[in-house]
């Protein structure tokens, strides 16, 4: 079959909103079948699914870095903190050791269940008992089991264990621990009653405790302190209880580690205490022992002191050795025996013997020049006193010697007090540098001792006075009903996926679907051929119309001549028309249509010759319940001597302007009879004789006998079936005309309203609605065969050997 490359883009479907949604009416069955099924579902999934709770809670993270208890100091507080992180916080609220903290203070590891018919229901506050776990803590952590109690009057007793009666606030064995159960005042109230505990490890109730908690800043800004702390769950109230105690939890843990900040700081302070009294006092001690060494009182006035005493030697020095150098000057001014001058009196000599034979020298001597003067050298008074001042000089001289002895005596020790004087004052410096030292290292001490006495004060303040963590903006609240499952929701989306399988199904059908429907699609493909006629599905027994028949067959067939009496060219001589049935493959319908077209034409009294053509798969006898070996069309061919005129049927179904020739005998060379001329003269005799000559023709797609005899026909009526014939079969029809194999063709448009959908048919009745109907086969082989072969091939599109069939023709 030849194709056009360019058919997909030439012949696109157009897209007609309302003939999309009418392909989709005759299934509305489906779409009502899906929606309830799906609706039922929905029902029963609502019925038997556990609800759904949601509990909610907010907190604001407080920023503590300010509010800590700090005295007056230009220290930096050890207390100190950087702003809240709300990240770091998420963090900690959802850590597995404060959610450990939670599964242990609320008992999470064991829970129990009322059992129900398909599903179990968790109490939480009305659970009329409670499980206690004895033995090693880790092998309990790590236990996993449940237990189905069944309350009795006076007992319980456990199906998993034995049937026996067990007593409660008793303690059993259980591997390698042991349980009691503990009943609460309502246990009187559940007699004959079952509750399901379950025991899970610990790592698994904080791991499912973690997955079904959810906290996260509010608000679109990151820097909220606003925390959103959320859970879900199957009891409401076991969800509030957990998520306040998890926010209390949370709470205590940041107290705790602050509290704990302090305890250490007094603990340290403490520490530091005795240390550094053992230090000040090994300071204090040092100095003392260096005073005492060093003959310290004050620094400052034992400075003072040594500065005064050796400025006291020194002037004391200044002094002597000023006396010495007037007692000098006053021994070179004495000449023993010599002249009696005056000598000086009142120079500075501090020394009274001096002093006093100075003043008495001069005073001899003022008298001995008056004497001199007056009574001469040799005057005995003059002489004595010459002799007296001579004794003075030697008196005078005598006691400055003296006098100079005594001094140097004293400039001796004064020198020496001077040197320890300046040793002592040199020794100041390194002695104050010392003590400086020790009363730096005294300071320092005792700073940091006040100081952390002062952080102690204020460490035990701030642990008396801890702010908490959070504040609590909403206690957990799990608001009025469940959040799922949402009924509404279910069941709108059941309607709709009750809707949508079927439309899927039937959408992924059409869209596949590469048939045509209606005259439509064949005018889309091959505008230039007209369309004759629509003809319906019918589903009854006898495929041909009736005299005076009225149904929508009819009716069409009757729209299908006049249609073809408008295509029909005008004959001078008139001689009657030859009109063509063909199809591209078999099932199409074609010789139900000539059939049909010739019984339609004797209504108008017009004298109707069928011809069975198709020498390949004849089926005209099946339809007019006409022996099959009975001579026909192929005997004429075949055999020159044979008149066509006596293998005439008349009147066919007792209508007397209807004749027909069936194929007769299939013959092994069908195409070579048809070519050999006898065909053409069978047709000009005939349209002699009768008004309408219609030949049912084989199929044009796998055999040529069609195109051999075409351009002997006035129209040839080219078939094709809704629903089953291929647009590209069109398409290959529409190149025959083209190429002019096939020059006077029009189509029609066999068994309307006829749909199959994977495997199904389904047919529009025009007077009742859709009806169901069986699967129609169909292929592309074409073969010779007996009837029964040939309904095997209509089927299942089974191919036969042509050289088979040719050996059986020759064996008869």
């Amino acid at each position: 079959m030849e194709s056009n490359p360019n058919f997909s883009q030439e012949h696109s479907k157009p897209l007609d909103l309302r003939n999309e949604v009418l392909k989709y009416l005759p299934f509305w069955f489906w779409f009502v079948g899906f929606i309830i099924v799906a609706l039922l579902v929905a029902n029963i999934y609502l019925r038997y699914t556990p609800n759904t709770y949601e509990t909610t809670a907010k907190i604001k993270i407080l920023d503590n870095s300010n509010s800590s208890f700090r005295m007056p100091s230009d220290g930096i507080s050890i207390f100190a903190r950087s702003k809240t992180n709300i990240s770091n916080e998420l963090e900690v609220l959802k850590s597995y050791r404060i959610l450990g903290i939670v599964v242990e203070e609320l008992d999470l590891m064991n829970s129990y269940y009322v059992p129900g018919r398909f599903i179990k229901t968790e109490v939480w506050e009305t659970s009329p008992l409670k499980i206690v776990w004895h033995g090693d803590p880790d092998k309990i952590k790590n236990l996993s089991t449940y237990f189905t109690i069944t309350i009795a009057k006076n007992g319980y007793e456990i199906e998993e264990l034995s049937h026996r009666l067990m007593y409660y606030n008793k303690q059993y064995s259980y591997g390698d621990v042991s349980f009691t159960i503990v009943p609460k005042s309502i246990i009187n109230n559940n007699v004959g009653g079952k509750i399901v505990v379950q025991k899970t490890s610990f790592r698994s109730a904080i791991a499912s405790l973690f997955g079904s908690i959810t906290a996260g800043n509010t608000g679109d800004e990151k820097e909220s302190e606003i925390i959103k702390v959320s859970m879900r769950g199957l009891n409401d109230r076991k969800l509030e209880d957990i998520v306040n105690n998890l926010i209390r939890i949370f709470n205590e843990d940041g107290v705790k580690d602050r509290q704990l900040a302090s305890k250490n700081t007094i603990e340290f302070v403490n520490d530091r205490f005795s240390y550094l009294v053992n230090e000040l006092d090994s300071i204090e001690n040092y100095k003392v022992a260096y005073k005492k060494s060093n003959k310290l009182t004050f620094l400052e006035e034992n400075a003072t002191i040594t500065t005064t005493k050796k400025s006291a030697v020194e002037d004391q020095l200044f002094e002597i050795e000023n006396q010495i150098s007037l007692a000098k000057f006053l021994g070179k001014s004495i000449k023993i025996g010599g002249d009696f001058d005056l000598l000086p009196s009142d120079i500075g000599i501090t020394n009274a013997n001096i002093y006093t034979f100075v003043a008495e020298y001069n005073s001899n001597v003022t008298e001995y020049n008056k004497l001199l003067i007056s009574a001469g050298k040799n005057n005995p008074t003059v002489t004595v006193l010459a002799e007296k001042l001579i004794a003075l000089q030697r008196n005078i001289f005598t006691s400055i010697k003296d006098y100079k002895e005594k001094l140097n005596a004293s400039l001796n020790n004064l020198n020496g007090l001077e040197a320890q004087n300046d040793v002592l004052y040199g020794s100041i410096p390194e002695k104050e540098k010392v003590i400086r030292s020790i009363e730096r290292q005294q300071k320092i001490k005792e700073n940091l001792y006040l100081l952390l006495l002062q952080k102690r004060e204020e460490a035990a303040i701030n642990l008396a006075i801890t702010a908490p963590s959070v504040k609590i903006v909403e206690y957990a609240l799990s608001g009025g009903g469940p959040i799922a499952p949402n009924r509404n929701t279910i069941y709108l989306l059941a309607l709709l996926i009750g809707f949508l399988i079927p439309f899927i199904i039937l959408f992924i059908r059409f869209y596949l679907d590469n048939k045509i429907h209606v005259g439509k699609d064949i005018s889309r493909i091959a505008p230039r051929i007209p369309v004759l006629a629509e003809i319906p599905f019918i589903h009854q027994i006898n495929k041909h119309i009736s005299e005076n028949d009225r149904s929508v067959l009819a009716e069409s067939y009757r729209n299908l001549r006049t249609n073809i009496d408008f295509l029909l060219p005008f004959h001078e001589r008139k001689e009657g028309y030859v009109l063509f049935s063909t199809s591209s493959v078999k099932g199409e319908g074609k010789t139900f249509n000539a059939m049909n077209m010739a019984i339609i034409f004797t209504q108008m009294k017009k004298r109707v010759l069928l011809v069975g053509a198709d020498l390949r798969n004849p089926q005209i006898h099946k339809y007019l319940d006409i022996d099959k070996s009975r001579a026909g069309l192929s005997s004429y061919l075949f055999n020159p001597s044979i008149d066509y005129k006596s293998l005439i049927i008349p009147k066919v179904l007792n209508n007397p302007n209807l004749d027909v020739i069936i194929s007769g005998v299939i013959p092994p060379n069908p195409a070579e009879l048809l070519s050999n001329g006898r065909f053409d003269i069978l047709l000009e005799e005939a349209r002699k004789e009768y008004d309408y000559v219609i030949v049912d023709s084989a199929p044009t797609l796998l055999v040529t006998d069609t195109l051999l005899i075409a351009n002997l026909a006035d129209l040839v009526v080219y078939v094709t079936r809704a629903d089953v014939t291929e647009e590209q079969l069109v398409e290959y029809s529409r190149g025959l005309n083209e190429d002019g194999k096939i020059k006077h063709m029009a189509y029609i448009v066999n068994s309307i309203g006829w749909m199959n959908v994977y495997g199904y048919s389904y047919k529009y009745n025009y007077n009742y609605g859709y009806s169901y109907r069986y699967n129609y086969n169909y292929g592309y082989g074409y073969g010779y065969g007996s009837d029964e072969d040939q309904d095997a091939n209509t089927e299942n599109g089974i191919l036969n050997s042509v050289w088979s069939k040719t050996k059986q023709f020759f064996n008869k």
